[in-house]
């Protein structure tokens, strides 16, 4: 069995003599689709702000990670973890549907528990059925190139079919239990040693959870590049390198995506919605705004609400 550790999650413990592992998990589509690749599927060095889950439906092709070959084969599911450098290979050809998506989680008060990933492992009937039908609850959401290069680090990334996920509530809660359940078929609870304390992006992961969870405050990239023992200056290099922007740049555009939602799913005033995303100057909030989405944030909560009532 290919096992590979995942990043530590926070978890609660309680109940009366029996513990339960609780973990606010939230998995947000990216790209999805059905492709054939071929000899061309050659890229080298690909490290992505996000995780891609493939199904293999017909030829065979390759993946490296951490110098270790992975064969693709036929009625087998793969998941390529965020943060992890691999490259791949194809002799002939090979078909698979493929989900990219970002995963956010909140940090609780607790104990860590650690969740390790088999990356490979035989697909179920079930498997296919479920990958169909989140197919038709999200289509045209295709990768839009072949090269990794061309879009995975752009600055826009987390912004990219941010408008066509929003789907209408049913079918949002049917696409995102799927791709819960599919990513759950690789969660093992064996545990195996990480690739070394000298792998880069090891820690990544800890930094991406630490801005997720304090928008509401200050954040130095001094603080970040502390949390992967880094100097700042090489820890900024790292992290456009993957994300694509500087890490404050990054940061502004979290509190801006979070802003979003806020606006969509919640009752609060724009002024506290402003304080909550950590920019509690409205003048600054609502400019920064404006830079990012092309519209003052009460003209944004407009729209949506118009949206909303219009379905």
């Amino acid at each position: 069995m290919n096992i590979f550790v995942a990043r530590k999650y926070k978890c609660k413990i309680h109940g009366m003599g029996a513990s339960s592992f609780e973990c606010d998990l939230s998995l947000q589509l990216l790209y999805a689709g059905f492709y054939r690749v071929g000899t061309w599927w050659n890229y080298d060095n690909v490290i992505s702000p996000f995780s891609r889950l493939y199904l293999i439906t017909k030829g065979s092709g390759a993946v490296y990670i951490h110098k270790r070959k992975y064969e693709l084969r036929p009625n087998q599911l793969f998941l390529i973890p965020k943060f992890v450098a691999h490259r791949y290979e194809c002799d002939d050809f090979m078909e698979h549907y493929y989900i990219c998506f970002f995963d956010k989680r909140r940090e609780e008060t607790g104990c860590r528990e650690q969740l390790d990933f088999n990356l490979q492992l035989p697909s179920k009937p079930i498997d296919y059925v479920l990958m169909e039908r989140y197919m038709e609850l999200n289509p045209h959401k295709s990768l839009p190139a072949t090269d990794p290069r061309k879009y995975d680090n752009k600055r826009n990334i987390h912004f990219v079919n941010m408008e066509k996920n929003r789907l209408d509530y049913p079918r949002h809660i049917e696409s995102n239990g799927i791709l819960l359940q599919l990513f759950s078929r690789f969660i093992t609870s064996v545990r195996v040693p990480s690739p070394g304390v000298n792998y880069p992006y090891e820690k990544f992961d800890v930094v991406m959870n630490y801005i997720h969870n304090n928008l509401n405050v200050h954040i130095s990239v001094a603080d970040l590049a502390e949390l992967m023992y880094v100097t700042p200056d090489h820890f900024s290099r790292l992290f456009k390198k993957i994300q694509g922007v500087n890490p404050c740049e990054y940061i502004q555009l979290k509190r801006v995506e979070k802003a979003q939602t806020l606006m969509f799913t919640s009752q609060m005033t724009i002024k506290e919605i402003a304080s909550a995303v950590g920019l509690p100057n409205l003048s600054q909030f609502s400019r920064l705004f404006s830079k990012h989405t092309n519209h003052a944030p009460r003209e944004y909560r407009a729209m949506q609400f118009k949206e909303l009532v219009n379905k």
